[in-house]
C-alpha cells in the first residue's frame, strides 16, 4: 500500500494543464534545428495555441524545434510559458498547411532532400499527460540523440497534459483514432512505403486501435506500408491487444514491444483495472506466444524521472536498438548471424514470440 501511495504522490506532483507552445523565432540562430511535421486533433483555441479540446478536424503543420546548445542525451527542458533557447527546447518556427495536398507536397520535398535509405518516415504517437509541445519535443529529441535517418512526424492527440486527466486522456485516445488514420494515409501519400511507427504508453493503445480499423477498412494496408512498429511501455490490456492483432491480415514486421517490470506507471494502471499487468510490464513473452512479436525486456535499465516508464528514450545503449531497427530485427531478435547488434542479453523463443532480455552496461546506466 505504501508503494502505491508514493506512486500517487508522484503522479499528482504537477496539476496544471500545460497547453502553452510559444514560438520563439530567435531560437533559429541559437540551437540545433530539427524539422517535425505534425498532425493534430487538438482544438486551436485561443488562435495559435493547441488546447486540450478535441477537434473533429485534423490540422496539419510543420514546426522547427530548437534544441539548446547544452542539451544532454535523453533530457528535455521546455521552459513552460517562458522558454529560454539557451537552455530549453523551443518551437522556433511554425507553418500551417491549408490543405492535405500542401502537407504531402512539403513532406515529399523533405523526403527527397534527406534521401534516407528506404525514404524512411518515423511517426511518433505520444502517451498520457502530454502537451502539444511535449510530443513534438520528444520527436526532435529522439531524432537528434539517436541520429535517426529520414523525416519525422508527430501525432498530437488531445491529451489534457495533466496527471489528474487519465480518464480524459483515455477517452481522447479513442476519439483520436480517425485523425491518426487520416494522418497515416497522408504520410504514405507523400511518397513513402517505409513508415516506422513509434508509440509510447497510452499512445500504444491509440495506435493499435487505429491500425485495427485500417486493417478492417483496407486489409493488408499496414503490412504493405508499415516498415516497423515499436510500442514503448504500452498502456494496453493484453487481452485487448490480442483481439486487435486478430484483425490483421499480416502483422507488420518487425513488431517490437519494449517492456519493463519496474514500470511504476503501468503497475498503477494495472492495479486500477484489477489486472496483474499491462502489455508494457508483462512478466514474459510467453503471454504472447501466439503472436509474431518481439518483446524487448529493459527491466535492467532505470529512468527515475519517468517512473521507469520511458527508459528507452534516455539510455544511449537502448537508443542503439531504436537507431538500428533493421539490424535488430535480422540479427539480435531473429537470431541470425552477421549484421546484428551486439548487446549483452538473453534471447528466448516462445512459440511465435521472441523475447530479448537486455542487460544494462553498468558503466553507463546506473
Amino acid at each position: 500500500m505504501l508503494r502505491f501511495l508514493i506512486i500517487s504522490v508522484f503522479l499528482l506532483s504537477a496539476c496544471a494543464d500545460r497547453v502553452a507552445s510559444p514560438v520563439v523565432p530567435a531560437a533559429l540562430d541559437i540551437g540545433t534545428i530539427r524539422s517535425v511535421f505534425v498532425g493534430t486533433t487538438r482544438a486551436e483555441y485561443p488562435p495559435g495555441t493547441f488546447s486540450i479540446g478535441r477537434s473533429p478536424n485534423l490540422s496539419l503543420l510543420q514546426v522547427k524545434v530548437s534544441i539548446p546548445p547544452d542539451h544532454k542525451f535523453g533530457e528535455i527542458s521546455d521552459g513552460q510559458n517562458n522558454p529560454d533557447p539557451e537552455r530549453d527546447f523551443v518551437l522556433a518556427q511554425r507553418n500551417n498547411f491549408a490543405t492535405p495536398d500542401a502537407f504531402r507536397n512539403a513532406l515529399n520535398i523533405e523526403i527527397e532532400k534527406k534521401n534516407a535509405p528506404g525514404r524512411d518516415v518515423t511517426v511518433f504517437v505520444h502517451g498520457f499527460n502530454n502537451s502539444f509541445a511535449d510530443g513534438v519535443f520528444r520527436v526532435a529529441q529522439l531524432a537528434n540523440d539517436l541520429k535517426l535517418p529520414g523525416s519525422f512526424v508527430s501525432y498530437a492527440w488531445p491529451s489534457r497534459g495533466n496527471p489528474l486527466g487519465y480518464q480524459y486522456d483515455s477517452d481522447s485516445a479513442l476519439f483520436a483514432r480517425d485523425g491518426l488514420q487520416e494522418l497515416l494515409y497522408n504520410v504514405q501519400g507523400a511518397g513513402t512505403d517505409q513508415i516506422v511507427l513509434v508509440a509510447h504508453s497510452m499512445g500504444g493503445a491509440l495506435l493499435m486501435e487505429t491500425l485495427r480499423q485500417i486493417e478492417i477498412a483496407r486489409p493488408g494496408w499496414t503490412s504493405e506500408h508499415i516498415a516497423g512498429v515499436i510500442l514503448m511501455s504500452p498502456d494496453l490490456n493484453v487481452d485487448v491487444f490480442r483481439s486487435q492483432v486478430r484483425s490483421f491480415k499480416k502483422l507488420p514486421q518487425p513488431f517490437l514491444i519494449f517492456v519493463s517490470k519496474r514500470d511504476i506507471v503501468l503497475k498503477l494502471s494495472a492495479r486500477m483495472r484489477g489486472e496483474a499487468s499491462q502489455l508494457g510490464n508483462i512478466s514474459s513473452a510467453a503471454d504472447l506466444d501466439d503472436m509474431p512479436v518481439q518483446v524487448i525486456d529493459v527491466s535492467a535499465f532505470q529512468d527515475r524521472r519517468s517512473g521507469d516508464h520511458f527508459v528507452a528514450a534516455g539510455s544511449p545503449a537502448l537508443g542503439a536498438l531504436l537507431a538500428n531497427l533493421a539490424k535488430l530485427d535480422d540479427g539480435f531478435v531473429r537470431g541470425r548471424s552477421g549484421g546484428g547488434i551486439s548487446l549483452p542479453g538473453t534471447r528466448r523463443v516462445y512459440g511465435d514470440a521472441t523475447e530479448l532480455t537486455v542487460r544494462a552496461p553498468v558503466a553507463r546506466d546506473r
